[in-house]
């Protein structure tokens, strides 16, 4: 095969498509200025990227205020003791490579982080584009949902990530996370189902054994957003969507099964 150099050998041509319109471009330096620009009309805040700038670029009819918080100062990790109890704060702009390798991250967290996305990927998501996301297969999300999360906003007020899941949007942005760090007694478990271990589980069931020996159990996989399971019976009220890797009925079945097994292994 001869190279043409990347010319058609019928001369150069044009290949027609569509790209967003990009109206402005902002990189604030302080949460207030981040803040005003977010008020404007079709702003989109991005963190990483890896989420933001792909939808961004597959919707070409979209006029967009690009606002990159890389500079407002929302990464690292902080860890505090109050009333004999150590909680973890994390900062939205945190990536997930960094989550990996900090020490006060809780080995559950750290080893969600390393399944979240690939290697190549990690090093630009944030914690915080993760969580604004609200994706229902975010093994990470459903982590932070069994450690009972908190997040941030605009850095004031805080709210528990499972009311944040709910709600239709999020107003303001998110500046952290924060989360009470597991006793040394605690027992964990992650189990998951997928095509191949590489893959997005098709379902995942991540729990923690509870200070009252109630564990906390999340569900990937078999909603809009990952879901606590507070009862056996939340079960048979679940309603996943069917795809390509599996029906509603399997996920379903899937659910169940997963949800036992991490029930067994994290009783006290």
């Amino acid at each position: 095969m001869n190279s043409t150099g990347g010319v058609s050998p019928d001369g150069p041509y044009r290949e027609e498509f569509s790209m967003p319109s990009v109206l402005a471009y902002h990189r604030p330096e302080s949460l207030d200025e981040a803040q005003k620009l977010a008020s404007q009309i079709n702003t989109v805040l991005i963190g990483g990227g890896t989420l933001v700038i792909p939808e961004v670029l597959s919707n070409p009819t979209n006029e967009a205020v690009i606002v990159d918080l890389q500079a407002v100062g929302l990464s690292g990790v902080s860890s505090e003791l109050t009333d004999g109890q150590n909680s973890v704060k994390v900062g939205a702009m945190t990536r997930l490579s960094d989550l990996i390798e900090n020490q006060e991250i809780p080995t559950l967290l750290q080893e969600l982080s390393t399944k979240e996305l690939p290697s190549t990927l990690r090093t630009q998501a944030t914690t915080g584009g993760t969580i604004a996301d609200r994706n229902g297969e975010s093994i990470l999300l459903s982590g932070f949902l069994t450690l009972g999360a908190d997040i941030e906003i605009n850095g004031a007020d805080w709210i528990p990530l499972s009311q944040l899941l709910q709600s239709k949007s999020i107003e303001g942005i998110i500046t952290a996370v924060k989360f009470q760090v597991p006793s040394p007694q605690s027992k964990t478990s992650f189990q998951s189902v997928g095509r191949t271990p590489m893959d997005t589980p098709i379902v995942s069931a991540i729990g923690i054994s509870g200070s009252k020996g109630k564990p906390q159990i999340a569900l990937t996989g078999v909603a809009e957003v990952p879901v606590l399971i507070n009862e056996v019976a939340d079960l048979e009220n679940l309603k996943p969507k069917s795809d390509f890797r599996g029906t509603s009925n399997y996920r379903k079945h899937l659910a169940s099964i997963l949800y036992f097994r991490v029930a067994k292994e994290v009783r006290i």
